[in-house]
């Protein structure tokens, strides 16, 4: 059955009146202007052009996890205060959270619950990032994991697609879950090319699964980190109760502490919270 399901994906995808997923079109615009350094009134200009974007920045900069001691009133104001690599995780985390949408209700049901397990693992990332010294890369560390399962997404929207228009029976989870396993690292990092987004996310995309991966791309192993940790609690389509974070070789490479393994389960659970 999933076979032949992945077969009838693959047909879709490379249909050539198939149109990948268009990155938010002002979202690219900002990515364009902080490579290029522009200003932050321009910056500002540019998320204000999507009202309802400025909207969704504002509410997550106010929110539990992004707040200061002081309300954010407006864009100009989160940008001051907050810095435009953070307010960058929120133009994506706000263009992101507007695609996690389906036709047909079980798979919205579906697309809500892998909406769960991407911003709370993203959070969680840059927490992560923090605890094991790398500061730096903390909101690097954001984008990669909000991205790192597109082509989930991506497989949820053909299936949506396909089954809006009546050429395939409703699936039961156990099915959308094989199906997503076996395709959606290869979309992902099709997708992501496509947008032209830096490599480096595009790659995390393709192998956060892969057995053999490079020990020493600190992102890509604070991403597999997290996916174990969102696995064990059960955030997301799996769950795997039984797994040992601390015997992780990701966590040996990073060298979190036990007590900060202990923290990010809670954390991602409080995650859970904040952004659903």
């Amino acid at each position: 059955m999933s076979e032949s399901i992945t077969a009838l994906i693959a047909a879709h995808v490379n249909n050539k009146d198939f149109k990948l997923p268009v990155f938010n079109p002002v979202a690219m615009e900002i990515q364009q202007a902080i490579h290029t350094e522009a200003e932050l009134s321009t910056i500002e200009a540019l998320i204000l052009k999507d009202q309802a974007l400025a909207t969704e920045i504002l509410r997550v900069a106010n929110s539990a996890f992004f707040a200061g001691l002081q309300k954010q009133q407006t864009v100009q104001q989160a940008l001051v205060r907050l810095g435009i690599k953070r307010v960058f995780s929120m133009v994506m985390l706000a263009a992101q959270r507007q695609a996690f949408t389906a036709k047909l209700p079980y798979l919205n049901d579906v697309m809500q619950e892998l909406w769960q397990h991407t911003a709370a693992s993203a959070g969680t990332c840059r927490w992560v990032a923090i605890k094991c010294g790398y500061v730096e890369l903390a909101e690097s560390a954001f984008l990669a994991c909000l991205l790192h399962d597109l082509g989930s997404l991506v497989v949820l929207k053909v299936l949506d697609e396909i089954s809006a228009s009546g050429e395939m029976p409703e699936l039961t989870n156990a099915v959308i879950v094989e199906v997503i396993d076996s395709l959606h690292a290869e979309y992902g990092f099709k997708v992501m090319q496509s947008w032209e987004l830096p490599h480096q996310y595009a790659e995390i995309a393709r192998d956060h699964h892969r057995s053999n991966v490079d020990s020493g791309n600190v992102l890509l192993q604070i991403v597999r980190l997290v996916d174990g940790a969102c696995r064990k609690v059960g955030i997301g389509m799996t769950y795997g109760p039984e797994l040992v974070l601390e015997a992780m070789p990701e966590a040996q490479t990073l060298g979190i502490k036990d007590v900060h393994l202990a923290e990010m389960e809670i954390e991602l659970e409080e995650m859970v919270e904040q952004f659903a």
